[in-house]
């Protein structure tokens, strides 16, 4: 049990216990009347025998659970009085109560009982400490087994709120990086084309709107990410001109109800244009395809200096991410020539759930 006993009586242990006594009575007042009827044993004391053991360990049970109760209440903190009571004050109960109901059953069940003997009295204790300590051992076993599922379910929320944590924690890496280099930008343009830098702060107040919005979302659908990447691509499009294209192939329109990672191919693609060179004579060109269950971000390598372990910096984000969330693992090609990463469409918001 907890150091603090009270708090291990929970109302779920303490229904169990009861359901637990009911069926030990009429267990052992059906055991009662089959062990007496191989003996031959007269109807009449069958029936009343069998009423008896019924009502010893239903009433012998019930006060078992009070005095648990009561000792829990009394003595929350010191196991070893705890204990002691209830175990004395159990077995006390449980001899007494046999020596109280004996003569009226054995009245209606027509056994000859004039006094009490040694040899009665004995069978009586004995009788007291089995059915107690078989009473006592199911009660525990209740209770015991109510902490370890209350224990399991504690540990699986805090696992829960932990990944849920390590999620928004990776997920705001994301922004200020985005944003810094968004606003230098918008700074470049307005100096350069205020009209073009205009329609640049549409696009970035259109961004950023969505961006919130699913601050605190762990997925959102494919059709709401790809909208987001929409306006990244126009704000990378006014900036590089044609030097970036990029082009989205989606094989089945119903897979935009599907659910991804908030801000999962954004970063992709913003990986690509941060960390390969490209020109007007040479652009590059960022693909993303749906096909089946999967979507897939690539692009062609030609990688600027020292960009590699941003790159591995960026991808590791995602991936524990999307292993946070789903349970699945992104799918990472490179062969020198290609770079793509591919990950699976979930049906479900809570897919790891």
């Amino acid at each position: 049990m907890k150091n603090n006993i009270a708090k291990s009586l929970t109302p779920a242990s303490i229904r169990e216990i009861k359901r637990t006594n009911i069926f030990f009575s009429i267990l052992m007042a059906v055991l009662a009347m089959f062990f007496l009827a191989i003996f031959q044993n007269p109807l009449k004391r069958i029936l009343g025998m069998a009423l008896k053991s019924g009502f010893y360990i239903f009433t012998i049970s019930f006060t078992f659970l009070y005095i648990l109760r009561y000792c829990a209440t009394k003595y929350p903190d010191n196991i070893l009085k705890f204990r002691l009571i209830r175990y004395l004050a159990s077995f006390s109960f449980a001899f007494l109560l046999q020596i109280v109901i004996f003569p009226f059953f054995a009245y209606i069940s027509d056994i000859p009982f004039t006094e009490y003997h040694t040899q009665l009295l004995l069978v009586f204790l004995s009788e007291a400490i089995i059915m107690g300590v078989l009473l006592l051992m199911m009660h525990d076993f209740a209770i015991v087994r109510h902490i370890k599922i209350q224990t399991e379910l504690e540990n699986s929320l805090l696992q829960l709120r932990t990944a849920q944590a390590e999620n928004l924690l990776l997920k705001q890496q994301i922004h200020p990086h985005f944003l810094f280099n968004s606003l230098n930008t918008l700074k470049a343009l307005i100096k350069r084309d205020p009209e073009l830098s205009e329609h640049y702060l549409l696009h970035l107040a259109d961004f950023l709107r969505v961006a919130v919005s699913q601050n605190n979302s762990q997925a959102t659908t494919l059709a709401e990410e790809l909208k987001l990447c929409e306006n990244y691509m126009i704000m990378q499009k006014i900036r590089f001109g044609t030097a970036l294209g990029w082009s989205l192939e989606i094989e089945n329109q119903d897979m935009l109800q599907g659910f991804v990672p908030s801000f999962s191919i954004q970063p992709l693609l913003e990986n690509g244009i941060k960390h390969n060179v490209f020109t007007k004579e040479s652009p590059l060109q960022l693909i993303v395809t749906q096909q089946g269950d999967y979507i897939t971000i690539s692009n062609a390598i030609n990688l600027r200096k020292a960009g590699e372990l941003s790159i591995k910096s960026g991808l590791v984000n995602l991936a524990e991410r999307y292993l946070l969330w789903s349970g699945e693992e992104i799918i990472i090609k490179d062969d020198g020539a290609t770079f793509s990463v591919r990950f699976k469409i979930m049906r479900h918001e809570n897919s790891n759930n």
